[in-house]
């Protein structure tokens, strides 16, 4: 039985192991992993069934596939940790942006099969696209293997390394994005009216829900969704067209800010 193994158990990576078992793909007793302080493996442990080790090398060295779940700035560490232990040829995925695959290859040595997965809070619902990239040797049962846990839970979308970063803004990031663009909507209804603002952000939750629901299985696309609403000669075109006018430079503005952050982080993680 294949053994998949955990380092980092905070918000992303008890999702995924919660999903995966969730799945019936892998069995809790699968699955063992561990964390800085331990606690939160212990505490998905006992809610899950799976195996909380006491340290990340005992993870490590028992894993056919180990997923690195900590932060961009934590991996190198992590794997010069566990170097050693790690299975002749075993599956090393990593979750943390910033992080390349040349960097897992030097990192974890070129025996070891590295591939870089995205993933979307969405998948907590089983929707949403996770990112993937594979690194060198990664062979076609590496591949079958995780895309049959990804799309369990979510799209599997395979793409170019190179092209991560930008994918990344419209899938990973995308959820913050467009909640926090819902949330400035809400807040306007309460600052040029006498509306609540609970109950406006609960009226644009719904409303958002729904339209999701009616983009759903991609055979609507935005143009048709706007022009069922915003008819013309409306209302709603008016406001339609004052988003059309100022969001371009805002959501321009708001990508060059993603990047420039990511090009702080790997430059730290370069110069580690």
């Amino acid at each position: 039985m294949t053994q998949y193994g955990f380092i980092g158990t905070g918000s992303m990576g008890s999702m995924l192991i919660r999903k995966i078992i969730g799945s019936g793909l892998v069995t809790p007793g699968g699955i063992s992993a561990s964390s800085k302080s331990g606690i939160s493996a212990r505490a998905l442990a006992g809610t899950t069934g799976i195996t909380a080790e006491a340290s990340n090398r005992s993870v490590a060295g028992n894993a056919d596939v180990l997923f690195i779940c900590v932060k961009p700035l934590e991996v190198r560490g992590v794997l010069d940790e566990v170097r050693d232990v790690l299975k002749p040829d075993a599956l090393l995925v990593s979750i943390a942006g910033c992080v390349s695959l040349e960097n897992l290859r030097d990192w974890a040595g070129e025996n070891v099969h590295g591939v870089r997965v995205i993933p979307s809070v969405t998948a907590e619902e089983n929707a949403g696209i996770s990112l993937v990239a594979w690194g060198h040797g990664v062979t076609p049962g590496d591949k079958n293997l995780v895309l049959g846990l990804l799309n369990a839970i979510s799209t599997a979308v395979e793409i170019d390394e190179q092209d991560f970063d930008l994918y990344t803004n419209l899938t990973s990031c995308g959820p913050a994005l467009i909640v926090a663009m819902m949330r400035e909507f809400a807040g306007a209804a309460s600052r040029t009216g006498t509306i609540p603002p609970k109950l406006a952000e609960y009226l644009v939750k719904e409303t958002m829900v729904g339209t999701a629901r009616i983009l759903e299985g991609g055979q609507e696309t935005f143009d048709n969704v706007i022009g069922r609403v915003a008819t013309k000669g409306g209302s709603t075109e008016e406001g339609v067209k004052v988003l059309e006018t100022r969001l371009p430079d805002v959501m321009d503005e708001v990508l060059l800010a993603l990047d420039a952050k990511r090009r702080v982080v790997a430059e730290k993680v370069a110069g580690e």
